[in-house]
């Protein structure tokens, strides 16, 4: 299906971009990405994915407004409180851009239904805050076969990883085991600069759409670590490894015991 008039003039300073043209449009328009997570990290991901012009998103969310939420969870309002996130997230970017679907499902990601809750898309985008549900992220879409596009935000620090299946270092890859329980404070507790989540975001959103649209990405095999005291970007160097339960030659299923669970960004 190609672009509309509307959707032409929608989309006219992305067009003219050097080597970005209505086939690279018409490919975010025919994509279709799931985000876990419509908190810190999900909000702007969502919302530059719904600008951008991607067909169809689905954000998948079980939490409620809370207002300590509102720090850096732009997409919502004191009067949203109570209110599922996912729900509101969808129906406000709906109407900033009605042209694309936008599916609002409001469940909890768990070992147990993430590699089903997430099959068919062509990306995930992962804002999950939590270590048993990210491992569930990654190793479902390691098994299915989905580009993950990684962030996590912790007081003045962010972090991203892009991971393209069977091409590039998964998270497990990264980090084969979660932290011991209470080794890494969690957001109530350390803090959370907002501005930080939008950073954070704006890079996995930049990643998706040039992977959608059929550029090459830049976190392949990378681990950005961003410090927002000394306004450092530092890149760790990534590796697949061939004994990794998700990715590796042979799939090892481990889920998290939820009694690891750490907040890092919610």
């Amino acid at each position: 299906m190609g672009l509309t008039l509307e959707e032409i003039k929608r989309y006219s300073r992305q067009l003219v971009l050097p080597n970005f043209g209505s086939r690279e449009q018409n490919r975010l328009k025919n994509s279709k990405v799931a985000i876990t997570g419509a908190g810190g990290l999900g909000c702007p991901t969502a919302a530059y994915l719904t600008l951008a012009g991607v067909g169809e998103i689905h954000i998948i969310d079980m939490d409620r407004v809370d207002l300590t939420n509102l720090n850096r969870q732009f997409l919502y309002t004191p009067q949203d409180v109570g209110r599922a996130k996912a729900e509101i997230a969808a129906r406000r970017l709906g109407e900033v851009n009605p042209n694309i679907k936008i599916i609002a499902i409001n469940e909890k990601i768990t070992y147990d239904n993430a590699f089903e809750l997430l099959k068919g898309y062509d990306a995930v985008v992962d804002g999950t805050d939590n270590f048993p549900v990210r491992y569930a992220v990654n190793d479902a879409c390691a098994v299915n076969r989905i580009p993950l596009f990684h962030g996590a935000v912790l007081m003045y620090e962010g972090r991203a990883m892009s991971i393209i299946p069977r091409e590039t270092a998964c998270f497990r890859c990264a980090f084969p085991e979660p932290p011991p329980p209470g080794m890494v404070p969690t957001c109530r507790e350390a803090g959370v600069l907002g501005s930080m989540t939008g950073l954070v975001a704006s890079i996995q959103a930049t990643e998706a759409i040039r992977h959608l649209a059929g550029f090459e990405i830049a976190l392949k095999n990378k681990l950005l670590i961003i410090n927002a005291d000394t306004m450092e970007f530092d890149t760790v160097r990534l590796k697949r490894r061939e004994d990794c339960s998700a990715c590796g030659k042979q799939f090892v299923s481990k889920p998290v015991l939820e009694v690891c669970e750490t907040r890092q960004e919610e």
